[in-house]
């Protein structure tokens, strides 16, 4: 297998998935598509790009079905990708950078890092999307995921995963929203899907450990506190509770860095 880059734009390049939703709901499906065979991908908003390992012979079945499976999301026509081979290691090197700083070039007002169309999240393990497995290592080994830091301008080291304290600073509500953003559902955690019951999950039982009122984690879930009680008692693994620490502890880096959100 190779490794391909495809760029999709929308006709026109009207706006592709306009709101914080749509672009959730695009990622689970480009994880769902492309999952085992993403290596990059960033969404923005009239065009995306995804780099993928793919046998030379499959590629355009490849494209052509994420492009097929993205369309009844899109807010305009999605045109067929446009397909290039990725040419050795110092290509691909060019590729992390180009796309992780993909929101910076078009003047996104988020910062690259909290971009929800950015695979960053996903490769320091702020983010858990089911189906999805980059393969950045094997298309560029000893590729580490504190370069993918330095590459958005923010220190690595302020990203290990926020202790109890930080959580408890946070707040039940910031909770929430990073729990619904670890594992790409929401914005508002409604709904028995298992993504938005993972998060709920997720925040009442880091609250708890973090010392937060009962009554506050009711509220910011919008439980009663008998489903907060239950949510609390489900067993969750521990790599999805500290997929959310850090997903506060990211929000907390580049609110430090000075780089706004």
């Amino acid at each position: 297998m190779r490794a391909f880059h495809l760029t999709y734009s929308s006709n026109l390049r009207d706006p592709l998935f306009p709101d914080e939703a749509l672009r959730r709901r695009a990622l689970r499906v480009l994880a769902r598509v492309a999952g085992d065979r993403a290596v990059l991908f960033c969404i923005v908003d009239d065009h995306l790009h995804n780099v993928v390992l793919c046998d030379k012979a499959r590629v355009g079945r490849v494209a052509e079905g994420l492009r097929r499976a993205l369309s009844p999301l899109a807010g305009a026509q999605l045109a067929p990708a446009h397909i290039r081979p990725v040419e050795g290691r110092s290509h691909m090197q060019w590729l992390v950078r180009y796309v992780l700083n993909q929101p910076s070039k078009h003047g996104l007002s988020t910062h690259p890092a909290l971009w929800t169309g950015s695979c960053f999240a996903d490769l320091i393990g702020a983010r858990c999307v089911p189906g999805l497995t980059l393969r950045l290592a094997d298309a560029l080994p000893r590729f580490h995921w504190r370069d993918a830091c330095a590459l958005v301008g923010l220190d690595p080291t302020t990203v290990s995963p926020a202790s109890n304290g930080e959580v408890r600073t946070a707040g039940a509500a910031r909770l929430v929203a990073a729990a619904g953003a670890a594992f790409a559902v929401g914005p508002e955690l409604s709904g028995k899907s298992r993504g938005a019951v993972t998060a709920k999950r997720a925040a009442v039982q880091l609250g708890f450990a973090a010392g937060l009122a009962r009554s506050e984690l009711a509220w910011a879930v919008d439980q009663p506190l008998r489903s907060v009680r239950r949510l609390a008692a489900s067993p969750l693994d521990t790599a999805s509770l500290a997929t959310v620490r850090r997903r506060i502890a990211l929000e907390n880096a580049v609110a430090f860095s000075g780089q706004g959100a």
